[in-house]
């Protein structure tokens, strides 16, 4: 079995600066982060559907356990990419003006 990998909840180092005003970059930053939590939520919830329809019931450490196959680490990663894309539409729209 795979070690569990733990990342850092708060990233180091300057923030990035996105837009011309502080405080949208700060809106931007919120943004984004949310969109990584809703992310990784909607990747669990996708593991607990997936198990759901191997067996009737399932643990917490079947949850914490579970090795997705490559089509669903592909399939997953399309999603997020989506997500991204709909999340930055209107950003990417107003830099094509």
């Amino acid at each position: 079995m795979n070690a569990k990998i733990e990342l850092p909840r708060i990233a180091k180092g300057k923030k990035p600066i996105y837009l011309d005003d502080r405080s949208i970059d700060n809106l931007m930053a919120m943004i984004m982060t949310l969109t990584q939590e809703i992310s990784v939520l909607r990747d669990r919830l996708d593991t607990i559907e997936h198990l759901l329809a191997e067996k009737k019931t399932i643990s917490l450490e079947d949850i914490d356990t579970f090795e997705p196959s490559d089509d669903l680490v592909e399939q997953r990663k399309e999603r997020r990419q989506l997500l991204l894309k709909r999340v930055l539409l209107p950003i990417e729209k107003d830099l094509e003006k």
